[in-house]
């Protein structure tokens, strides 16, 4: 029983050796079995390897990468991948992991165990907070093997990263080539459409506008031009057939007078010529003196004037026949003037047909031009639309082009390898320790429970122990003072029971060390180097 006046050291002392063995026999027994657990417990090696995410080493402002996904997002792909049945199952057989498992168990659970024995950690900057490496490890309760699954998984995380990273370029080179493809055939089609389009309205593109203005306003120059050629030929006609008419009132007054004197020939004649000036005059001040017909009549009254001045000169010599002659000699000049001025006429007839046939196609080329502008506009917009549809068609090619121009590049970087890549920092070690059990660990903490077990028993079975053990208890508990106390009286053989009994102690506390002294050996030549004893 506990004392309500409080506890002490002596109580505590008696109070362990009345206890004893409830202390004792719960350490004894916790202890070895941590002891036991320690040896019996199978050990699992761990072998690390650090990978090491290096960077593209082309800056990324020349070669832009083509694998732009999370590089976390990325490492639990390719994880998963690795993870996979088919990956696991292949390590297992070729490394021949598991074997005890696979006898009494399915290959299914042997997978789900390695899988349970694989960890990758992540390991971020401290700086930046990006990830810049990884650890990858692997159990296993033979160091050796733990080393060699450790390297394998180890060359499949940087196989799988460098065939993603380079099927992703890949893949993303072929999409664009493919996409380019359609996009270019699509190009040729714009192109053909503006083609045909362009060959269907010739001369009213919209680019071709300003010309056909140009060429309207020159063909209404030559218009006029040819409006005023026309009246000034019409104007010679009209002066022409003047003439003729007048010529022909002279064919007329000669055959009257075909007999008469030569004072009435000889008035004829100046009043011929004078006719004949005054037309000229007439005629050089509508034309230059280059003018055909002004040329011809200045011939004529030349020739007449020095006819007039030869008949001058010999109108005194001349008999009545001599004049005769001369007369019927002018008659003829007049005739052949008359032949030449209708042949003339003629000409010009035939210069007003052509002149007016001329006008007739220049106004015809006119209206054309017209309703080439007046249809301009229309045709305009619908150039309009579809030269908007060919410069996005081709902007869409050339940023197509432009992408698959840096795809390939990008599928060269990483052919190279220099993208983004994963590199052995520190290869798979041989662990020279088991990584589980932690034994010094699992020791301390089987010692403290041993001693709590042992003290907890000793508390427990003194707290429910009703015996009073001293004077003190016994008043404490009854409140009445003890007035005599008898001790207690051993005789020889309760004295000597009591020897033997503390012999029998002695000995089995020395088997109890003993065993935990040689189960502790035993434990430390199993682990030389986790008991430096």
């Amino acid at each position: 029983m506990i004392p309500k006046d409080g506890l002490n050291p002596q109580y505590f002392l008696a109070a362990f050796r009345r206890r004893f063995w409830y202390v004792v026999i719960p350490v004894f027994l916790a202890s070895m079995a941590t002891v036991i657990y320690c040896i019996m417990a199978p050990r699992l090696y761990q072998s690390n390897s650090l990978i090491l995410i290096q960077p593209q080493e082309v800056p990324t402002d020349y070669v832009k990468p083509t694998v732009t996904s999370d590089i976390q997002f990325r490492l639990d792909a390719i994880t998963d991948e690795i993870m996979s049945r088919s990956n696991l199952e292949e390590i297992i057989k070729r490394f021949d992991l598991f074997q005890e498992e696979r006898t009494t168990a399915t290959l299914t659970e042997a997978i789900e165990e390695m899988r349970e024995k694989i960890k990758v950690n992540l390991k971020k900057s401290r700086r930046r907070g990006s990830l810049t490496s990884f650890e990858v490890s692997f159990e296993y309760d033979d160091a050796k093997k733990a080393k060699e699954v450790t390297a394998a998984l180890t060359a499949l995380f940087l196989d799988h990263n460098f065939r993603l990273r380079q099927e992703q370029a890949v893949g993303t080179s072929k999409f664009l080539e493919r996409e380019l493809t359609k996009m270019k055939e699509e190009l040729r089609q714009w192109e053909d459409k503006v083609r045909q389009f362009k060959e269907k309205y010739v001369g009213l593109l919209p680019e071709q506008m300003e010309n056909s203005y140009r060429i309207l306003s020159q063909l209404q120059q030559q218009l006029d031009s040819l409006n005023s050629v026309l009246q000034k030929t019409e104007d010679r006609k009209i002066m022409l057939q003047s003439r003729l008419s007048r010529l022909e009132s002279l064919q007329d007054e000669s055959a009257v007078s075909g007999m008469s004197g030569i004072g009435s020939a000889d008035n004829q004649r100046p009043q011929n010529l004078e006719e004949l000036r005054r037309q000229l005059q007439t005629l050089r001040s509508r034309y230059s003196d280059r003018h055909p017909d002004v040329i011809r009549l200045a011939g004529t009254i030349a020739k007449m004037e020095r006819e007039q001045e030869a008949n001058t000169q010999t109108t005194a010599s001349e008999t009545p026949e001599d004049s005769h002659v001369n007369a019927r000699q002018s008659g003829g000049f007049v005739d052949v003037q008359y032949e030449e001025l209708s042949v003339e006429l003629k000409m010009i007839d035939k210069e007003i047909i052509s002149l007016r046939q001329e006008i007739e196609e220049t106004n015809n080329e006119i209206e054309k031009y017209r309703h080439r502008i007046e249809t301009g506009p229309k045709i305009e917009a619908m150039f309009v639309d579809l030269r908007r549809g060919y410069e996005q068609a081709s902007s869409n090619y050339q940023s197509l082009l432009q992408k698959k121009l840096q795809a390939d590049l990008a599928e060269n970087l990483e052919r190279t390898q220099k993208g983004e890549q994963f590199k052995i920092l520190d290869p798979a070690n041989l662990p020279r320790e088991p990584f589980k059990p932690d034994i010094p660990k699992l020791l301390a903490m089987g010692f403290i429970i041993a001693l709590a077990c042992g003290f907890g028993m000793a508390f427990l079975r003194e707290y429910l122990d009703p015996t009073f053990w001293s004077r003190k208890e016994l008043e404490s508990a009854l409140e009445v003072p003890v007035l005599v106390s008898i001790p207690v009286i051993l005789t020889h053989r309760e004295r000597r029971r009591k020897k033997l009994k503390l012999a029998a102690t002695v000995c089995v506390l020395l088997a109890m060390s003993s065993t935990l002294l040689y189960a502790l050996f035993v434990l430390w030549r199993k682990n030389p180097t986790l008991l430096p004893l």
